[in-house]
């Protein structure tokens, strides 16, 4: 049992239930050490006095191939295609991913700009921070990594970083008072799987050169949420081995899965996968 005396810091979900129930002051303590904008400001500035360059190494991958398994940055999604999931999981279809000049322009670019920022917060926080943090959880087949995990001496957190534009349904202005529902999902499953219980979702601005910061506490309604779509596919996949029910919509179109997906060619009896460009706003 978690012993109040003892407690001098928060570093796992179990401690965050116990201190949200005993110490509250403890939880506003530990999230304010989540917040890395005002740091990385100051290092920014720490650049430009001292005339210090900048070394970035970017991997712009043309087709990646990803491995079975539970995807956090897919099953996050809504409206959430439980079939395209058990794909991901089984690979039964191949995924199909064509070619569009200009998304893959903004797919490298967002790499780009991850890259960059990984490697300023690596240089400042050292080994505090762990970049591309593998995550895995075996029994509900979740694989995935995380773009950094800091631990801190009183607390540790998952960082998710994001590229996003002006304008737009998924721009700039949507993320200024609270991050993106599918971020913040996305970010609960890195929670769970890694016993952590904060997160920052940290936005990048492609076009203005500017960065927002979302700190999070873990919640246990998010998750379990998550975790009844995530329990429906690991039952299809690996128990029943007979796909999950589809969700056919407009998101149809954008899917790896629809050249075959029934279900999703008859949401897109008009159209073609040919083009993508309208997708070139959308945060990656």
């Amino acid at each position: 049992m978690t012993n109040q005396k003892t407690l001098g810091g928060i570093h796992t979900i179990e401690e965050l239930v116990w201190a949200q129930e005993n110490d509250p002051g403890l939880v506003d303590e530990c999230l304010a050490q989540v917040s890395i904008l005002p740091d990385l400001e100051k290092y920014l500035k720490w650049l430009h006095d001292n005339q210090v360059t900048t070394k970035v190494v970017s991997n712009l991958r043309r087709r990646k191939k990803r491995g079975l398994g539970i995807h956090p940055s897919s099953v996050c999604k809504r409206p959430v295609c439980l079939k395209k999931i058990y794909l991901e999981c089984t690979g039964e279809t191949e995924p199909l991913r064509e070619y569009d000049q200009r998304s893959q322009m903004t797919f490298d670019i967002g790499t780009l700009l991850h890259d960059t920022m990984q490697g300023w917060l690596k240089e400042m926080f050292e080994n505090q921070l762990e970049v591309e943090k593998s995550l895995v959880n075996e029994d509900l087949h979740i694989v995935g990594h995380a773009d950094g995990l800091f631990s801190f001496p009183q607390t540790r957190f998952v960082l998710e970083l994001k590229s996003i534009k002006e304008g737009g349904n998924y721009g700039w202005e949507k993320v200024q008072l609270k991050p993106m529902e599918d971020n913040v999902r996305q970010a609960h499953i890195y929670m769970y799987v890694e016993n952590v219980p904060f997160a920052n979702v940290f936005y990048m601005g492609k076009n203005n050169s500017d960065f927002k910061e979302h700190p999070l506490v873990f919640n246990p309604q998010i998750w379990a949420e998550l975790e009844q779509d995530i329990v429906q596919v690991v039952k299809a996949a690996y128990e029943d081995h007979q796909p999950a029910v589809a969700s056919p919509g407009y998101h149809c179109k954008y899917c790896d899965f629809l050249h075959a997906c029934a279900e999703g060619r008859g949401q897109n009896a008009k159209g073609t996968r040919t083009s993508r460009v309208g997708r070139s706003g959308r945060i990656r």
